[in-house]
């Protein structure tokens, strides 16, 4: 039940942080990439985009498409998202607080569900030299998932819903100026899908 007290906290500090920063961290976040991710309910390819609107400003979208594994084996769909967010420099990295939102369908061959998952952030992005860098997140999240709907109109199933603390480290290379690979890692709990492993490739616009 803290955690909001804590996003506030985080947002009322860093803009003092950031004034006191005398130079800007020169990272990039006009980015369109493609990738592979996985955990213990889903694994799918996506793509995804981020843009960085005036000095602070930083919208994301992506779509994935996914097929299920364990328990929603069988099942298949498509994943589409968009975030929004506030960045700061701190340091020699920037410190971005922003919002996100996701949507999945997903189907079988006789009914479908939905699931919508929605939340705050906290990000941590700098560059070690001109070919590494590294990124730490937190974000507090809610997954909901709707029941089943088979053929025939019959429901399945029910309406869960979870809110989950969700911890992400990530490294990428800078191959070129422009082209770049990342790996990804984020630490979440069951109900989230389990820990999940990520790689894409991507390209600096």
């Amino acid at each position: 039940m803290k955690t909001p007290y804590l996003l506030l906290l985080a947002a009322a500090v860093t803009p003092a942080f950031a004034q006191t920063a005398s130079a800007k961290s020169g990272l990039s976040y006009d980015r369109v990439a493609v990738g592979y991710s996985s955990n213990d309910a889903l694994k799918g390819y996506d793509l995804t985009a981020s843009a960085l609107i005036g000095s602070n400003i930083i919208v994301t979208g992506a779509y994935q498409d996914v097929d299920g594994k364990g328990d929603l084996s069988g099942f298949g769909g498509r994943i589409t998202g968009f975030g929004l967010a506030y960045k700061f420099n701190v340091g020699p990295g920037d410190l971005a607080l922003g919002y996100q939102y996701s949507q999945g369908q997903f189907g079988t061959s006789n009914g479908f569900a939905v699931a919508e998952q929605k939340g705050f952030g906290l990000n941590y992005r700098q560059a070690i030299n001109d070919t590494l860098e590294f990124s730490v997140g937190y974000a507090h999240l809610s997954t909901s998932l709707g029941a089943l709907q088979v053929s025939g109109g019959s429901i399945t199933g029910g309406v869960a819903s979870e809110s989950d603390n969700v911890f992400d480290v990530a490294v990428r290379v800078n191959v070129t100026k422009n082209l770049n690979a990342e790996l990804s890692y984020a630490f979440q709990n069951k109900n989230a899908g389990s820990n999940t492993l990520g790689v894409s490739v991507g390209y600096n616009f």
